[in-house]
């Protein structure tokens, strides 16, 4: 969890700072949080993200996207009452355009796309992003942040989310893990975010400055405690 106490490790915060700083330059987005469990749950947190944000309560899963962050994401939907909609990939393995044009409408807040999706194929975000807003949804890109070294990032192409998974950035896997999951965002889509907080260096004309919390979101910020916890 995302330490807010400027006191206790000043190394903590400064590798908070870098490490959301280079998620926003990875997708090119505004903000990053710091972090969740995985991509998974990062792509479920940013759905709930697009409904809280739109107030609508449909969201379309373009093309091939992996079989587990669906599983996922039906069982957030299922516990806050919003609908996932499916549009298959066509004969080329990529988003069908069309299909994906017949299934929106107004009730929906997001439209998702894995790239590359889970068949390793590299789609064209910018038609499916254009058709989202088109629809007044927002676009959600769920990437491997290895990728955008040689293919566009979320911020180039309009995205207004970037989900994913830190794994492949060099973490060895033991027995399935550990793994963590990065959202990133739009600034005005920051109050919504999971665990966003803004750290920045105070210059008090100190041999060296310290990073202090500029701002974060309410979302997983536990108060400090100011009296004994009660035991039972």
């Amino acid at each position: 969890y995302t330490p807010y106490q400027p006191e206790v490790s000043q190394g903590v915060l400064q590798a908070t700072y870098e490490f959301q700083t280079m998620v926003a330059l990875l997708t090119g987005l505004d903000v990053a949080n710091a972090s969740l469990y995985d991509g998974a749950s990062a792509l479920a947190e940013a759905t709930h993200m697009a409904v809280g944000q739109t107030g609508r309560q449909n969201v379309v899963i373009a093309g091939a996207l992996h079989p587990e962050y669906a599983q996922v994401l039906q069982t957030y939907s299922d516990a806050q009452g919003y609908d996932i909609v499916r549009v298959n990939p066509g004969s080329d393995g990529r988003v069908d355009s069309h299909r994906l044009k017949e299934a929106l409408s107004e009730s929906t807040a997001a439209v998702i796309l894995q790239q590359p999706n889970f068949y390793g194929v590299i789609e064209d975000p910018q038609p499916v992003v254009d058709l989202a807003h088109g629809a007044g949804a927002l676009a959600i890109a769920c990437i491997d942040p290895i990728s955008v070294g040689l293919l566009k990032s979320p911020g180039d192409y309009g995205a207004d989310l970037a989900v994913g998974d830190g794994q492949p950035l060099g973490i060895p896997l033991s027995f399935g893990g550990p793994y963590l999951g990065f959202i990133a965002c739009r600034e005005t889509l920051m109050r919504g975010a999971w665990s966003v907080a803004r750290l920045t260096v105070r210059d008090a004309g100190a041999s060296c400055s310290p990073f202090r919390l500029a701002s974060s979101t309410s979302a997983g910020r536990t108060p400090l405690r100011t009296s004994p916890p009660t035991t039972h």
